[in-house]
């Protein structure tokens, strides 16, 4: 393995340091995402830490090129063994600013691959719900804790990002750079690490778990600068006594989540999808002209029903309205989950503002989604046949699913084992239901099964079907667990004969 190329290291005249240990990027040929248990490294974290150095006068510490799949440099076993100089550096800007200053704030810079504007600070442990109160194994003092975090927080929030303290990534595992700067590791044999730990009485350390928007260039990026500008008096010269700890910060709003939904639709223009479990949510709409739009959250500080931008109601007679307005991901193609941090290097943010409603027909779960979505200045209108589950059920892999429009008065829904054979589904005849007994799929080729779908369903009335289709907008996933990797396609797709899409179908697990 090649020695990792030295980090940018950039002075600064303010007793705030900013680190950014992931920014490198993977070599995509090299190690395919596909293979699973790949780390992706944190897209654009290099140039955010650039500018909000130049902005705010602070010192910083930036590896712009080195994958972490090669060395982490978060890891401070990692560093030590493997690029001590790393944390050689970390300690230089350290000493020049606490020889200037008496003291020294450290930000770590990372990226939290959610498609919404939001940041987790993680101060080194476990922070009680609305509550900012630290003990000894915090890796900033009680004075930091309660007047210059919250501070940053009230920034965040007063200016549109969801701001949380250690609710999802808390930076409290052993080997985080963070916990340089707790107790833990005074003592510690080695000596560059025994050296920085003893500095920790004269550091804050916290941890910045940037969501994507806050990362790409733009808007949501100059967002998140000007907050952390406006509280820049406080981030460097903490008051010496702490105040009252402030309740509510990063606190869930209270109520019961609602169960786990999806909603899918189809018509001539877009097609797409809404997932909402209790704690995240999704929204992929695919584009006329090729590629898609895709928002993915996790569930902060807001009430039920709502993650980030998305918002999702019941209506009467057991309709659905789904909202959202806020960033979006634009991807070129609709592969970029082959390769996550390939995929994510070319996309770009856009404006977005979605309207949805969904109105079920007689079988309840099939009907009809009407609504508007604007994306940036594009307008297009959405009017087509829809599906809508509110209690998802978990099948296992291998399957196959399919929820597709026959005709005017007949929609199927099926889950198929691709393993056992085992077929589940309803036919719908207008208010009639006919259950599945059994059924047999023929799919395309491996790599794009969905191309061509041919289905044999036998009914429970002594009927049959013969269904053929094809995938008019694919999406293939590959779900890494581990060293275990496992690909699923997601399809909009139409039956033999007709132009528009009929319906959703998903096969995985082959």
């Amino acid at each position: 393995m090649p020695s990792p190329a030295r980090p940018l290291v950039i002075p600064g005249t303010l007793p705030l340091v900013l680190v950014a240990p992931h920014g490198g990027r993977r070599d995509p040929v090299r190690r395919p995402w596909s293979a699973g248990g790949v780390r992706v490294n944190d897209l654009h974290t290099a140039s955010l830490t650039a500018a909000l150095a130049a902005t705010t006068g602070a010192a910083a510490l930036i590896n712009e090129r080195e994958d972490r799949n090669d060395v982490d440099l978060n890891r401070i076993g990692e560093a030590a063994a493997r690029a001590p100089w790393f944390l050689e550096r970390l300690g230089e800007l350290l000493d020049a600013a606490i020889a200037r200053h008496g003291r020294a704030t450290l930000f770590t810079i990372h990226g939290w691959n959610v498609i919404q504007p939001a940041v987790d600070l993680g101060v080194g442990c476990r922070t009680s719900p609305g509550s900012l109160a630290v003990g000894p194994g915090a890796a900033v003092s009680p004075a930091f804790a309660t007047t210059a975090l919250p501070a940053l927080v009230d920034a965040c929030v007063a200016r549109g990002i969801a701001a949380t303290v250690g609710a999802r990534y808390p930076a409290r595992h052993r080997e985080n750079l963070i916990q340089l700067f707790t107790p833990r590791h005074q003592g510690d044999p080695r000596p560059l690490v025994r050296g920085l730990a003893a500095r920790a009485p004269y550091v804050d350390a916290v941890q910045l778990e940037l969501g994507i928007p806050l990362r790409w260039s733009g808007r949501w990026r100059d967002v998140l600068v000007d907050a952390c500008v406006g509280v820049l008096p406080l981030l460097v010269t903490p008051p010496a006594e702490a105040a009252a700890p402030p309740a509510g910060i990063g606190a869930p709003a209270a109520g019961a989540s609602p169960a786990a939904l999806r909603v899918e639709f189809t018509s001539s223009r877009l097609c797409g999808l809404v997932g909402l479990e209790a704690d995240r949510g999704r929204l992929l709409l695919f584009l006329p002209e090729g590629g898609l739009v895709l928002f993915t959250g996790e569930r902060t500080t807001e009430p039920p029903g709502r993650v980030g931008g998305l918002d999702v109601a019941a209506r009467s007679g057991g309709g659905l309205g789904v909202r959202f307005r806020g960033p979006l991901l634009r991807f070129p193609d609709t592969t970029p989950f082959l390769d996550l941090e390939r995929g994510l290097a070319d996309a770009s943010l856009v404006d977005a503002e979605v309207r949805l409603d969904f109105t079920p027909d007689a079988s309840e779960t099939f009907g009809a989604v009407s609504g508007q979505a604007r994306l940036e200045a594009e307008v297009v209108e959405i009017d087509g046949p829809g599906f809508a589950e509110t209690a998802v059920p978990s099948e296992p892999w291998p399957r196959l699913r399919a929820a597709l429009r026959l005709s005017e008065r007949e929609r199927l829904l099926l889950t198929l084992g691709l393993g056992d054979g085992a077929a589940r589904g309803v036919l719908h005849r207008g208010a009639e239901r006919v259950a599945v007994v059994a059924a047999h799929a023929a799919l395309g080729r491996p790599e794009a099964p969905l191309d061509h779908l041919g289905l044999d369903v036998d009914l429970a009335d002594g009927t049959s079907l013969r269904i053929v289709a094809a995938a008019v907008h694919r999406l293939p996933v590959v779900r890494v667990r581990g060293a275990t990797a496992t690909r699923v396609e997601f399809a909009a797709c139409r039956l033999e004969g007709e132009a528009v899409p009929a319906g959703w179908c998903e096969v995985g697990g082959l």
